[in-house]
């Protein structure tokens, strides 16, 4: 007979191992519906009529979430301190125009204008942007090269250099509009909802390495009776 106080220490560590794997599995399940309803908001959110950017940018500094916050104004660019941040477009190295955009109402904001693959891109001075609201503030990669403003070339979103950079005063608020419209050569951003969604991959993982314990605990348990 299996001597079972041999067996006890192997199925327990087993069931212990079983429970935290299945727990983490169904922890991954419910960050995925948290997720999935977080992106149903923000498309949602984004398909709303615009709102003037001045109510936006009051409501982030009241401290409400408002990235992709649908928002329109009417204000000026400065052609001449257009960023550029290097980007990709249809596969391809491209540059990123950033501009500085004043708006009627006395409130600045950075503008994102699309991409471009050369640098020598015009813009116009005066315009009327829509877009959605975006928060940049990850901060710097671990491959990221360091910006060099000097060289206009930028290679992650610092925001507050670059809206420095942009001519934009002391204090504007953090936030990046991203245009829906083309602006000269620069060609406008999809506008779609940019969240990392890697719990379904995760849970089956963590269901899957259960299984797999499972199926070893068991390969174990017979074996061990098949040799008595």
């Amino acid at each position: 007979m299996i001597k079972k106080r041999r067996l006890w220490p192997v199925l327990l560590a087993a069931a212990l191992g079983l429970i935290v794997l299945c727990s983490l599995g169904t922890w991954q399940m419910k960050r995925l519906a948290w997720k999935q309803g977080l992106i149903a908001t923000l498309h949602e959110r984004m398909a709303q009529e615009a709102i003037p950017l001045a109510d936006a940018l009051k409501r982030y500094q009241a401290g409400e979430d408002v990235e992709y916050l649908k928002v329109s104004a009417k204000g000026t660019f400065d052609p001449a301190h257009v960023q550029l941040k290097q980007t990709t477009f249809k596969g391809l190295a491209a540059w990123e125009g950033l501009a500085g955009f004043h708006a009627e109402d006395g409130q600045d904001v950075l503008v994102d204008l699309g991409a471009a693959p050369a640098r020598d891109v015009a813009v116009k001075p005066v315009m009327e942007v829509t877009g959605i609201i975006r928060l940049h503030n990850l901060g710097r990669g671990t491959f990221d090269p360091t910006n060099n403003p000097a060289a206009n070339e930028w290679y992650w979103w610092d925001v507050p250099a670059l809206q420095q950079a942009a001519g934009l005063k002391a204090g504007t608020p953090p936030v990046i509009l991203q245009a829906f419209e083309n602006a000269s050569g620069f060609t406008a951003a999809e506008a779609k909802v940019e969240l990392r969604n890697n719990h379904l991959g995760y849970a089956i993982t963590w269901y899957g390495l259960a299984c797999a314990l499972v199926g070893v605990t068991l390969a174990f348990v017979l074996r061990k009776a098949d040799l008595q």
